[in-house]
This record gives structure tokens, C-alpha cells and sequence, in this order.
């Protein structure tokens, strides 16, 4: 079976299913729009977009065109992208004013679901693109089981790829940044949370292969305090909690203690506090 093939529905089959009824068979209409009446998409899963890339895509765009159309949805007087944003930024850098899209009427959970497909159709997404963007289909409302048949996933892929999110802020930076790859992030994740740290330190100091990181172990001296767990309960919880709300959960204490969660940026902070239900007056 092909890759594409095994995404979810297929991308092919969302872009065929009609706005409207349509007396005629055929695939979708493409139209033509200027490309100030084009925004950029709300749910793009896909945060980096390589100049050089652009620029050669953008070199294509002028010998050829663009040979695929852009898929948008209306937005008051406007229209998001839903999929084709690098070729919509190409174009710009390319100086065409007019662009072939087709134009469907989309909820925001299906628009995040065809960004997704299209971009793991084309491999276009970094690991911690492709959790993030597992993570804000689940605040749409869906669970792992529901991510993971939306965007042709197994569970337990789906799963592996949102625990990556519970790292270490610096690991979380390094794997952005592809100083280290998934491999290298789920070596750190099997460390104990105090070795984490020392973990990338050796990673990324040593210049170590997947394999050579998750054989890595720390020696300690026998007058090493060695933390307690906490009891079998808060740590399948502590699990549970990272999955949920994407970031890195610590209980402590036992009848009274603290949760503990963690962000990186103002940004990380105001999503966990509207997935707990605070809002600003």
C-alpha cells in the first residue's frame, strides 16, 4: 500500500467531496483568485519553510507555473489556505498576482486535518510539528484514537509523537532546531527526569548515533541521593496529564502535594490556560 494512500481518508478524497451538489460529474472546479485575497492558513501544522526551498520552488513557479492548485476555504472577505501555503508564499517570491485554488466550504477541525495529511503526504513536517499539530486536533476535541484514524496514524504513533512534547525545554529547542532527531529525543525520554539534562549534555557534546544515546547511562557514586518516586498512581497520572495538555507534568507530594506544569513561552502558557478554562477579563 502506498504512503499516500494509507493516510486517513486520502487527500484526494477530501478535495472531491463537493461543496454544493454539482448536476455534472467531474473533479473540482478550479478558480482563479488574486493573491491579496489569499491569507495565510489559522491551522498550519508546518512552522518553518526553508528559504532556499522557496527560492527554488519560486524559480519553478516561472518556468512553469503552478501545476497544482491551492485549496482555501471563504473567510469574510478572504480566503485561507487550507493546503499549498509554501506554494502561495513561492508564488509571491515568483511575482504572479493570480492563483488556481479550489474553493470548499471547511470546519476548522477538517481544515487541520487535510493541512496534516498534506504535509505528512510530502514529509513536509518536523517531528515536533507533527505533535503539535496531533496536540490542537485534540483540543478540537478528539482523542489519540480519533487523531490517529484522521490523519491515517496507528495509536500508538500518534501517541510516540505527542510524548515528545513532555521534554525538557532545551531538549524540546535542540530537536526544533535538528541538532537532535526523534530518535535521539526518545533516547532522552527514557532517562529518569534527573538524567534527561545530562543526557542531551552527552548527545549533543559527543555527537552520538541514536543507538549510542539509548545505551547511554549515568554512573553515580554510592553517596548520590537517589530520588522516590512517586507512588504508581501519579506517575500513570503524570503520564496521562502530559498527553492531555501537551507539556511536561510532575506531581509530587502524596495526600497533599502540587501539580506541576510546564511552558516555554507566553504563547505555551496562555494554550494550557485556555485548556484549563481561564480567560482574561
Amino acid at each position: 500500500m502506498s504512503r499516500k494512500s494509507s493516510l486517513g481518508r486520502g487527500l484526494d478524497a477530501l478535495l472531491a467531496r463537493p461543496a454544493e451538489p454539482q448536476p455534472e460529474a467531474g473533479g473540482p472546479q478550479v478558480q482563479t483568485l488574486k493573491i491579496e485575497q489569499i491569507v495565510q492558513a489559522a491551522y498550519q501544522p508546518r512552522q518553518v519553510f526553508a528559504p532556499e526551498a522557496l527560492a527554488e520552488l519560486a524559480q519553478s513557479i516561472r518556468d512553469k507555473g503552478v501545476l497544482q492548485p491551492l485549496l482555501v476555504r471563504p473567510r469574510a472577505e478572504h480566503f485561507e489556505i487550507v493546503a499549498g501555503e509554501r506554494r502561495w508564499r513561492a508564488s509571491q517570491l515568483a511575482g504572479l498576482t493570480e492563483l488556481p485554488v479550489i474553493i470548499r466550504d471547511l470546519g476548522d477541525r477538517e481544515a487541520l486535518e487535510i493541512a496534516i495529511v498534506e504535509n505528512l503526504q510530502r514529509e513536509d513536517l518536523g517531528p515536533l510539528e507533527e505533535a503539535r499539530a496531533y496536540q490542537t486536533l485534540m483540543e478540537q476535541g478528539l482523542n489519540q484514537e480519533g487523531v490517529a484514524q484522521a490523519v491515517g496514524k496507528s495509536r500508538s504513533a500518534v501517541s510516540n509523537a505527542l510524548r515528545l512534547l513532555t521534554l525538557p525545554e532545551a531538549a524540546l529547542r535542540a530537536l526544533d532546531a535538528g541538532q537532535i532527531s526523534a530518535g535521539h529525543a526518545r533516547a532522552i525520554l527514557s532517562q529518569p527526569d534527573t538524567d534527561r539534562a545530562w543526557a542531551l549534555e552527552q548527545i549533543t557534546s559527543r555527537n552520538l548515533s541514536v543507538r549510542d544515546a539509548e545505551a547511554l547511562k549515568r554512573e553515580r557514586r554510592a553517596d548520590t541521593p537517589v530520588r522516590v518516586n512517586p507512588p504508581r498512581a501519579y506517575r500513570q497520572l503524570e503520564l496521562d496529564l502530559s498527553r492531555r495538555t501537551g507539556t511536561r507534568v510532575r506531581i509530587t507530594g502524596e495526600d497533599k502535594g502540587r501539580v506541576e506544569l510546564n511552558f516555554g513561552s507566553r504563547e505555551e502558557l496562555d494554550r494550557l490556560l485556555n485548556l484549563l478554562g481561564y480567560a482574561e477579563e
